[in-house]
């Protein structure tokens, strides 16, 4: 399967990471469905810019299953799958309320289960990629209903993997902090940016496009022909563990 005969739905493809993949894969030569829930305007600049027999744009409401079956159904034949759409909001556990905590499980999680099953129904062969976080590996205080919608991620990657072999790779890609917009807010709060980087190794904060080129080679044939089932967590070595006195 070569580059250019490949048509990949990315969702949340409007902002952070979800954006960048999508200017990736039409950068090197794929066919684009981009779903979006409510910013139209990014997407939009990407239809001015490689075309519109390049990029299909698909508004839906992935927190909903028909939603989910309307990003998958609009593409026709579909040979990757990049689910990047997630919230990421505030949730100390004293008061987490029920509407928070479904509405986190339904966009981060229970999406990818309705994607999954809509998309591959359809894929002869392909690429399943979620977006998960490093948070759902080891936690994250005050958005612990976060953490949980992402850990969950990993067993359903790690299911699928194997149900769907071999004609289908399914693959998880775990960041810490990225500079999105939906991180910019917290980075940004009285020097809290400089204290995150001081606790990687590698001394950063990564931006959406670190992310979206080990994406795209999870999505090549050829060089991750022999991976499946398997957590790329691209966090500059966050989950490292550190120096001790």
């Amino acid at each position: 399967m070569t580059s250019s005969s490949r048509q990949v739905l990315i969702t949340g493809a409007s902002s952070g990471i979800g954006l960048a993949c999508a200017r990736l894969f039409l950068r090197r030569g794929d066919r684009v469905v981009a779903q979006y829930r409510s910013q139209e305007a990014p997407v939009i600049r990407l239809v001015e810019e490689f075309g519109t027999d390049r990029v299909m744009a698909v508004r839906a409401d992935l927190s909903e299953e028909q939603g989910c079956r309307q990003a998958t159904g609009v593409a026709g034949r579909l040979d990757v799958v990049v689910h990047s759409a997630g919230i990421w909001t505030p949730g100390a556990i004293r008061s987490l309320t029920a509407e928070v905590l479904e509405e986190t499980f339904r966009i981060n999680t229970f999406s990818a289960y309705y994607l999954a099953r809509e998309a591959c129904r359809g894929m002869e062969r392909g690429s399943f990629i979620v977006i998960g976080s490093t948070a759902g590996e080891r936690g994250e205080p005050e958005h612990s209903h976060y953490a949980g919608s992402k850990a969950a991620l990993w067993g359903l990657v790690q299911s699928l993997a194997q149900e769907l072999a071999p004609s289908i790779r399914v693959n998880l890609v775990s960041p810490g902090w990225v500079r999105t917009p939906m991180a910019q807010p917290s980075l940004a709060e009285g020097g809290r940016e400089g204290r995150i980087a001081a606790g990687v190794p590698l001394g950063r904060i990564a931006e959406p496009e670190d992310v979206a080129e080990v994406v795209y080679f999870l999505a090549d044939e050829q060089r991750a022909r022999h991976l499946t089932g398997v957590d790329l967590p691209v966090s500059g070595g966050a989950l490292l563990p550190m120096p001790r006195g």
